[in-house]
């Protein structure tokens, strides 16, 4: 009885086989190609400011011009108004119409004469309003109203003055407190209206004697 071929003998063929199709290198034929990666989509940029102007279209900035005043111009309004004491822009002149009046509620009345009075006529468009009054030292308001017996026909703060009018009489109501001392003292700060600058020049260039401030005392003697 013949004896039959070991079968490990062509095993081992076929492993080396196996083991030499393993390394070869595989072929990029065929293969699909690799996925490229994603790109980003492009960032929009804002549209260019061709006139430079930001969101408020002013285009301004500081030192940027655009149309504005610039710092330190002269406000042609200022010109033509000019505000301070009386005497010092050639305002109306004033007197004291004597010792004040006690009102029923216990306040008092002092009735004073405005005129334009310098050395010559004041030019047509001008006018001068009494604004405010100044107290010295102290102890005493000063209220705008018509009040007294002396003929006042109008409060003197808040009055306008104009160009050349005369006899003219106005009032002051007066509170005082408890720091009041006679002998105290009112004067005026007013504003100048003019149709021009130098209108206003001309009539602060007046010679005017305001006369000597209103003078204050406890018409009660107390």
């Amino acid at each position: 009885m013949s004896m039959s071929r070991p079968r490990w003998a062509m095993v081992v063929p076929a492993a080396v086989l196996l083991v030499l199709v393993a390394c070869a290198p595989v072929s990029d034929e065929g293969a699909p190609p690799p996925s490229a990666p994603a790109s980003a989509s492009p960032t929009e940029e804002p549209p260019a400011d061709d006139d430079g102007e930001g969101e408020d279209g002013g285009g301004q900035g500081d030192g940027g011009g655009g149309g504005g005043q610039t710092d330190g111009q002269a406000d042609p309004a200022q010109e033509t108004k000019r505000t301070g004491p009386v005497a010092q822009y050639g305002g109306p002149a004033y007197g004291d119409q004597g010792t004040a009046e006690v009102l029923d509620d216990g306040a008092w009345c002092k009735t004073i004469a405005v005129f334009w009075g310098g050395d010559g006529p004041v030019p047509d468009g001008v006018s001068f309003t009494f604004e405010s009054a100044v107290v010295s030292p102290g102890g005493l308001s000063v209220e705008a109203a018509v009040c007294g017996t002396r003929n006042a026909d109008r409060a003197c703060l808040g009055s306008t003055v104009a160009a050349n009018e005369d006899g003219i009489f106005c009032s002051l109501l007066l509170r005082p407190d408890g720091s009041f001392v006679d002998g105290t003292t009112i004067t005026f700060i007013g504003t100048l209206d003019c149709p021009t600058a130098e209108v206003c020049d001309q009539v602060a260039a007046r010679a005017v004697d305001p006369g000597p401030p209103i003078v204050v005392n406890d018409p009660d003697g107390a």
